[in-house]
């Protein structure tokens, strides 16, 4: 009869022990619940950016600036840059063809125009402009500047540059047109892109096959 009694006690005392942690608190499940979304990094919605627009169309920044990016076409080596007038300096234009490295390209005009809906000045001496390839690869070169930004913009004001450069093929053939408000790699730039309409591949300059 001592055995029996002794037996039931022991065994009551191990039934909650089963469902019980340290310090008496409930241990957990050991019933896997369903799972979590996976939380490592930031979701796709928080991470992304503004998107890309095409080039001729305004980009927005959240703090109220806007950036208009515009292709204007071939320009003719010249004695002096005109780009709105389709010339550029034949002398800046040729050091800007020497960083290509012998890449086939052609001479562009660019305009970009700056709106300040913000409430803040933009210190336009920061900006600066970048001419990239996304299809290929490589970079353009900036040959002259018309009238480039400078100064101050204030809230409620615009300001436009114009400029000249020798575009690679393998930049022409798809790009990316960055405007950095803030100097490059500073910030979110502005992204245009775009190709140049009839852009193909040819060799490089220099390139003889005939040997």
């Amino acid at each position: 009869m001592r055995r029996t009694v002794l037996a039931a006690v022991l065994m009551s005392l191990s039934l909650p022990l089963a469902g019980c942690g340290a310090g008496g608190e409930p241990a957990p499940s050991a019933t896997p619940g369903p799972s979590a979304p996976a939380t490592a990094g930031p979701s796709q919605a928080a991470s992304a950016g503004p998107s890309a627009v095409p080039t001729g169309k305004t980009f927005a920044w959240p703090d109220g600036l806007e950036a208009t990016a515009t292709v204007l076409g071939r320009l003719r080596p010249a004695d002096h840059t005109d780009v709105q007038g389709g010339t550029v300096d034949e002398r800046r234009l040729a050091g800007a063809r020497e960083k290509l490295l012998g890449q086939s390209g052609e001479p562009l005009g660019l305009r970009v125009q700056l709106t300040n809906n913000g409430d803040t000045p933009l210190d336009l001496d920061a900006v600066e402009v970048q001419w990239v390839g996304v299809e290929v690869g490589g970079m353009a070169r900036r040959a002259a500047a018309d009238g480039g930004f400078e100064g101050e913009l204030a809230p409620g004001g615009s300001a436009t540059e114009l400029s000249a450069w020798a575009v690679p093929d393998i930049v022409a053939v798809g790009y990316q047109v960055l405007v950095w408000p803030e100097g490059a790699r500073n910030g979110a730039a502005g992204q245009f892109s775009g190709a140049v309409p009839g852009a193909s591949l040819r060799p490089p300059q220099g390139d003889d096959h005939g040997h």
